[in-house]
């Protein structure tokens, strides 16, 4: 699986008025980071969080993206789906505790600090912390705040995460929704 992707536009765009009018006939696509889910819920506004997502990730302005057919919007929400979606919507029954080893460490500062992190232990959080990580915002938020929580490291760290590492945390969460059969051992 690729980091990037590179999405040629049927038709180019522009933005800007005169000397700063700029074309764009083509977008480029990087690996989101858990933060940018983030930034993206919040920054939703009239295009919706999956426009904003995409115009974050391709650094191109939400407007241009806006303007693209919408068969390439899909080609890009694909993209992004490709980095651990399926964990998200099919999960299944979770432990008690994980150890997550992150494919990419999160590396913030040079020193030897817990913001630098190769590793997530997690376990099901209590009603209390899923509370504490509602007040949050938005379903994004929340799931950065329930890690930094759960995981004992700052948000700043789990905003770092790569897509693949922060869908596998949100997989391993969601799996405490699926049922427990009333005769199960556990």
């Amino acid at each position: 699986m690729s980091d990037t992707k590179t999405i040629i536009l049927r038709k180019p765009l522009k933005y800007g008025k005169g000397d700063a009018e700029t074309t764009v006939s083509e977008i480029s696509l990087r690996e989101p980071l858990a933060g940018d889910y983030e930034k993206a819920e919040q920054s939703a506004g009239i295009y919706g969080t999956s426009v904003a997502l995409i115009a974050l990730l391709s650094s191109a302005p939400v407007d241009v993206i806006d303007q693209m057919y919408g068969s390439q919007i899909d080609e890009a929400e694909d993209f992004i789906a490709s980095f651990g979606h399926d964990a998200v919507r099919n999960p299944a029954r979770s432990s008690d505790e994980i150890v997550i080893q992150l494919t990419k460490p999160v590396q913030i500062t040079r020193d030897d600090s817990a913001l630098n992190i190769a590793s997530l232990t997690l376990c099901e959080p209590t009603n209390q912390q899923k509370r504490k990580a509602e007040s949050a915002g938005g379903p994004f938020a929340r799931m950065v705040a329930l890690i930094s929580l759960i995981g004992k490291v700052p948000k700043s760290s789990v905003r770092a995460l790569s897509a693949r590492d922060f869908l596998e945390a949100v997989a391993y969460f969601n799996g405490f929704q699926v049922r427990r059969s009333p005769d199960s051992d556990d």
